[in-house]
């Protein structure tokens, strides 16, 4: 029968470990200098190669001819090692066996001596699932073992050790691999199970891994054994369900230019062709991120082929960082919605729905606001080069005029202020809002309950303060929560205005 790849193609000795040249350096090290100690932490992230790291370690503590620091396989020791039913290396599942008889039967046997080799070894992995009881069961044991026992505690949630079990044992950790590492052992499996490939394809399934081996030789597994002939992009992209990227790039278009119509029929498209809609919002979210990338011009860190990096060179060119930025933030948040949605679909919808509102029409809108309230002219759009900041002194002559100052028009200097000082989060707030008047010296901001609590924070208005006198306007700036209408006294007032007349006013039960 044949194994799964990730099983077939684990490696067997530590030149063949993924990406983990720190640990691997330090291990062979410690068997080549005989330093081996009593207790080892491994942790990391799944399928970074925390297990397979142990098992050639206790192979390799025990081989009586060590190649390199490795297993040589062919002693009697390693073979004996490489049989399942062995009695020296021991591995042993924490979360079906977390309790503190558990770790006392450890405590009892660990005093016999291993029957072939140097080395009793335990291996324990998920160690972070054991009841408090059993690693209190287990310390003694781990500070004083017998002379021929060693342990390997291997964990993916190293904050859940207690401190006491911490400090007793070496520590490693395991990173996510990269890309292009990914990649070239999976160059290796293909080549080796005789599969013809596209390189595109490797890539793509190299990124799909997120820095696993074991993820990404599953997903291979699959889009292999779908395959027919040669391993394509088109078969991957079947497989994992993501869209291609000259859908996701039209999806991003249609956001950018506020095509809502577009957007719609997009996401139609590919839920129909069966595109998972979480995995179409992470390539989304990942594409702004390197049109971002693109945009401060550092090309090298970006995993794309040069043809799809042309494309994106050629998307920055209308766009701005602080819209990209924005957009990034905003489909951001699409993964925890989507994760508890009812129906993702729509929650896609919504969140690009959103990011076309609030990054690209409103932006707009709010230009022509702005330029509008400062007296016309042509809007700048916000995807241009940045404006520079206004000029003080005409500024200061517009503080002094004699003229009674407008409120909105203030505001909308102050708007611009922030737009031009990169100050987005507000730029959006006050650009939202226009219920201002000024009293005196002072520009007072009714806010109501929705946006009261952003407008009062120290933060906001030490900018807005700010802004206000750097352009010159000599007003202070007050936050003042609007007060509920009381219907009683506008009536009155209504009243008094005509002149007296009695109203029939009809009121809501």
């Amino acid at each position: 029968m044949a194994n799964a790849l990730y099983r077939k193609y684990r490696p067997q000795v530590f030149s063949d470990v993924y990406g983990q040249d720190h640990i691997v350096t330090t291990l062979k090290n410690q068997i080549k200098h005989d330093r081996v100690t009593h207790a080892y932490l491994f942790t990391g992230s799944r399928g970074t190669g925390k297990t397979t790291c142990a098992k050639i370690f206790a192979r390799a503590i025990n081989c009586l001819d060590p190649v390199d620091g490795s297993p040589c396989g062919k002693c009697e020791c390693c073979k004996a090692l490489s049989q399942s039913n062995n009695i020296d290396v021991l591995e042993i599942d924490a979360a079906s066996n977390n309790g503190v008889d558990d770790a006392r039967e450890i405590r009892e046997k660990v005093k016999y001596t291993p029957v072939y080799g140097r080395y009793k070894v335990y291996i324990i992995d998920e160690v972070h699932m054991l009841s408090g009881a059993a690693f209190n069961a287990l310390l003694k044991t781990l500070e004083e073992p017998p002379a021929h026992a060693v342990f390997i505690l291997a964990t993916t949630e190293v904050h859940k050790l207690p401190a006491t079990i911490l400090s007793r044992c070496m520590r490693f950790d395991f990173r996510l691999v990269g890309v292009d590492e990914l990649a070239a052992g999976l160059e290796r499996v293909l080549k080796s199970e005789g599969k013809k490939y596209e390189e595109e394809a490797v890539r793509y399934i190299a990124r799909a891994g997120e820095g696993s081996v074991r993820d990404m030789l599953s997903i291979a597994d699959i889009c292999v054994n779908c395959s027919d002939g040669k391993l394509t992009l088109s078969d991957v992209l079947k497989v994992t369900g993501n869209a291609d990227r000259g859908t996701v790039r039209a999806l991003f278009h249609a956001i950018k230019d506020a095509d809502l119509k577009s957007v719609f029929s997009l996401i139609d498209d590919m839920a129909g062709s069966g595109k998972s809609m979480s995995l179409i919002a992470k390539e989304l979210t990942r594409y702004v991120r390197d049109l971002l990338v693109v945009k401060t011009g550092n090309t090298r860190i970006i995993v794309d082929t040069e043809e799809n990096i042309a494309l994106m060179k050629e998307d920055v060119k209308t766009c701005e960082v602080d819209f990209l930025a924005a957009l990034v933030g905003i489909l951001g948040e699409a993964d925890s919605t989507l994760r508890y949605s009812v129906s993702p679909r729509i929650a896609l919808e919504t969140v690009c729905l959103k990011a076309a509102k609030l990054v690209s029409a409103d932006y707009t809108a709010l230009e022509r606001r702005v330029a509008k309230l400062e007296g016309g002219g042509v809007p700048v759009s916000v995807r241009a080069e940045p404006v520079a900041k206004p000029a003080a002194k005409p500024a200061e002559s517009a503080a002094n005029s004699d003229e009674p100052k407008d409120a909105l028009k203030v505001w909308g200097r102050l708007v611009t202020y922030m737009r031009t000082s990169k100050e987005m989060r507000l730029y959006a707030l006050l650009g939202a809002h226009s219920d201002v008047e000024i009293d005196g010296g002072r520009l007072i901001v009714h806010a109501n309950d929705d946006n009261y609590l952003q407008f009062s924070e120290p933060e906001a208005e030490s900018a807005m303060q700010r802004g206000l006198d750097e352009l010159g306007e000599g007003l202070k700036i007050v936050v003042e929560k609007r007060a509920r209408v009381d219907n009683d006294r506008m009536i009155d007032k209504i009243k008094s205005m005509m002149g007296g007349v009695e109203l029939e006013v009809k009121r809501k039960r």
